[in-house]
């Protein structure tokens, strides 16, 4: 092992750590109340009524099982690859809606109150984005 190897293998399990328990806690969440996070995508108006039940009823145990992933070094590329798309996807929608703009409730981590902080919102987005690239750019501990 290179000399200071061992630290970005430690701080990109910190980071592992982190981001699983992010999504693993988004995730179920929203599986607790799909019928709430349904009505906050709605409130985005993006998307059909079919399209939105999909999201609302399969995203959250996608994003349980990728929060997982990226703690198992067989599926880390793919989990962090697969989080950054949907993070991304995350930031689109919430600037779209601010543009627009829409009150809606995020939705992110289960319900709360209504209407959004939208810079809070994308900057935390942001950051977790930054935060995946990130690790992909450090060396794991295989």
């Amino acid at each position: 092992m290179v000399k200071g190897q061992g630290l970005l293998i430690m701080v990109g399990w910190i980071f592992r750590l982190l981001l699983a328990g992010i999504f693993v806690y988004a995730g179920i969440v929203k599986s607790i109340r799909p019928d709430a996070f349904l009505s906050d995508i709605e409130s985005f108006r993006m998307m059909p009524y079919w399209m939105a039940w999909l999201v609302a009823f399969y995203l959250p145990p996608l994003e349980v099982a990728l929060g997982v992933g990226l703690l198992l070094r067989r599926f880390l590329a793919v989990s962090s690859w697969l989080l950054m798309g949907l993070t991304g996807v995350f930031i689109a929608a919430l600037v779209q809606a601010w543009l627009r703009g829409l009150d809606v409730s995020c939705g992110c981590f289960g319900t709360g109150a209504e209407g959004v902080n939208y810079i809070w919102s994308i900057g935390r987005d942001f950051l977790i984005f930054l935060t995946l690239l990130l690790l992909r750019m450090i060396p794991n501990d295989e």
